[in-house]
């Protein structure tokens, strides 16, 4: 098979997988219609033993089709189920998902195989992708149940839900991995156990030894199958071959002083492949909110290139640019280490065909890997994005009361018009809103400036999303050809981003983007660009003086927030002139800020899951 040939069935693959996916996506209507199809739904309320009924089905969808688990999460809290049946609930339904989508994969792969689309060394990849992560699928639970569930509410409940006081415990006791040069690293791949009332930590082949030993058995498997195949397309075996051996060393490391250095060899592996197969970085989740015990989690991703990116070709001139007026030689480490990297960055457009593990609870929209800033020295970083994927999401999304409860009726139907009708500028805007992000968090960083801002509060990521957003927005704004109908487009999109992130509040694994959020509305507030009108709905003001304030704004706090990374200090230095700590959770510092967040998250609990129904799809179908 040619190279040629091969890439052309890849787009077939990704069609099979878009079919797929618009069929799930379809699932909704079955939520009210009451036909043969429902069963989809029922079937997993019988299984997670919940009773059957229009929000619990909504819930079942969200669940199922988006794997989302905060619907089915938040409908829990409300109907008063305890903590431990809860988890039980939760538990079941990752099991059920489980099950439901790897039939689907494995549906993918006999079509792949019938119809001899790849070559038997990527079909192989795609076979033992898909058995190896099953594997996967199995470690989650006990990960989740021990960590999360159980670590992190002991803690909890010994320090009073006071995580500074939590986060100081395990500093004094030594209680982090520690990085490269013996310092406290940024992540976690070892887990707390209690022995003799005194935790200690332990490796993950220690504390799930038998989830583990049914990872590195399969990998050996996946080895031998590849050693004993050829790939004479893109010439990559020996570095997939690598690349999985050094996951397999990884695991097997139960020295936690040594964990950090293990997996960065397996970062080190993943970067050198390059083909269109990108099997993914198998540990990059913090869903652990302490210790950043990072989550098992894994997919499979085709390159996907719906669009060419422009961004990627502006950023170096928008570095240099600020840099001029910053001045290279007081902070020369980052300059260097930074505008070396950008450099390199591998882009990605893909759309994931197969995805496990904790990606079974959650859904991506763009990451930028790896963790170890000693390997993207060397390196950089893989950016992904899956464009195709999220505007098919975005679209199949029901309009919920709560956004026309929140937001201008006008608002969202320009919203809404823009996103069925103008696929050219929603990926125009997704390349500068997305791409550009994950662009934006290769910036002024050196070797060591995470594990030194993070040192003390724990709460780099909380800035560090903020950080990457605000970037495409500065950049924009110092690109921007006036042209202010795609400026307004952008505008609108962000806002509309931001006011729902307010509803990760109690999340606690996207903490971040929840505190991104509230840094946001400081600034859309403070400089009119989104007030409340009589009835306390949120609209856009856009006029040009209002559009250059806007833009001075976003600049100034974001030279602001530079300093503070070229400084090295605290990440909780920038967040603290935004934020307030009402115990478990952020606050805005701003009163009328506070009060809108509070409102919206109220009205979020109550309904969440109310599908608004007087305006139809349909008509933004037919305009399109």
């Amino acid at each position: 098979m040619k190279k040629e040939v091969l890439e052309q069935n890849i787009k077939e693959i990704i069609a099979f997988y878009n079919n797929i996916n618009s069929w799930l996506n379809d699932i909704l209507i079955w939520v009210k219609e009451n036909t043969e199809e429902r069963e989809v739904l029922n079937d997993f309320l019988f299984y997670i033993w919940i009773e059957s009924n229009e929000e619990t089905r909504l819930c079942a969808y969200f669940r199922l089709i988006w794997l989302n688990e905060s619907s089915l999460s938040l409908y829990l809290d409300n109907n008063n189920f305890s903590k431990e049946k809860k988890d039980e609930i939760l538990d079941l339904s990752y099991e059920y998902v489980v099950d439901f989508h790897s039939e689907i994969f494995l549906e993918t792969i006999k079509f792949i195989e019938d119809n001899n689309l790849l070559t038997s060394f990527y079909l192989e990849i795609f076979k033992w992708t898909h058995l190896v992560w099953n594997a996967f699928n199995k470690f989650f639970l006990p990960w989740r149940n021990h960590i999360v569930n159980w670590i992190n509410r002991d803690l909890e409940n010994k320090f009073e839900n006071n995580s500074d006081k939590i986060i100081s415990y395990l500093n004094e006791n030594n209680l982090f991995d520690l990085w490269h040069n013996w310092e406290i690293a940024d992540r976690s791949y070892s887990t707390l156990v209690l022995e003799d009332d005194k935790y200690i930590s332990k490796s993950y082949k220690d504390v799930f030894s038998y989830e583990v030993w049914e990872i590195i058995n399969a990998l050996n498997i996946f080895i031998e199958n590849l050693n004993n195949l050829n790939d004479d397309l893109y010439d990559s075996k020996n570095q997939y071959i690598s690349y999985l051996t050094s996951i397999k060393n990884a695991f097997n490391e139960t020295n936690v002083n040594l964990l950090v250095e293990k997996w960065s060899i397996v970062d080190n592996e993943w970067m050198k492949i390059k083909t269109p197969f990108q099997i993914a970085h198998p540990l990059e989740f913090y869903e652990d909110k302490y210790r950043k015990a990072v989550a098992p989690e894994w997919d499979l991703r085709l390159q996907n290139k719906v669009f060419d990116s422009k961004v990627e070709k502006d950023i170096l001139n928008m570095y240099e640019e600020i840099f001029d007026d910053i001045g290279r030689d007081k902070y020369e480490s980052s300059y260097n280490f930074s505008l070396a990297n950008q450099k390199r960055v591998q882009l990605y457009l893909t759309s994931p065909v197969l995805y496990y593990s904790s990606e079974l609870t959650w859904l991506f929209s763009a990451q930028v890997v790896p963790n170890d800033e000693i390997i993207s020295d060397k390196y950089w970083k893989k950016i992904f994005a899956f464009p195709e994927m999220v505007l098919e999401n975005k679209r199949s999304n029901p309009f919920m009361k709560l956004a026309s409860t929140i937001f201008d009726e006008n608002l969202l139907d320009e919203y809404r018009k823009y996103l069925f009708s103008d696929s050219k500028n929603f990926y125009k805007i997704y390349d500068i809103e997305t791409i550009w992000h994950e662009y934006g968090h290769t910036l002024w960083l050196d070797i060591n400036s995470e594990s030194i801002m993070n040192n003390k509060t724990w709460v780099f990521k909380n800035i560090e999303e903020f950080k990457a957003t605000t970037w495409w927005l500065v950049a924009y704004f110092m690109w921007d050809n006036n042209d202010l109908q795609l400026s307004r487009k952008l505008i609108v999109d962000h806002v509309m981003r931001s006011i729902g992130l307010i509803a990760y509040k109690k999340v606690n694994e996207v903490e971040p983007y929840y505190c991104e959020a509230l840094i946001h509305l400081d600034i859309l507030f403070q400089t009119w660009i989104i007030n409340l009108n009589s009835e306390n709905k949120i609209e856009i003001s856009f006029d040009e003086s209002i559009y250059e304030l806007l833009k001075s704004n976003y600049i100034s706090h974001y030279k602001k927030l530079i300093n503070v990374y070229l400084e090295k200090k605290d990440a909780m230095v920038f967040l603290s002139d935004y934020t307030i700590k009402d115990w478990l959770h952020f606050l805005p510092k701003n009163e009328n800020i506070k009060n809108f967040v509070n409102y919206y998250y109220e009205t979020y609990e109550k309904i969440w899951n109310v599908v608004d129904d007087k305006i139809s799809k349909d008509k933004y179908k037919k305009e399109a």
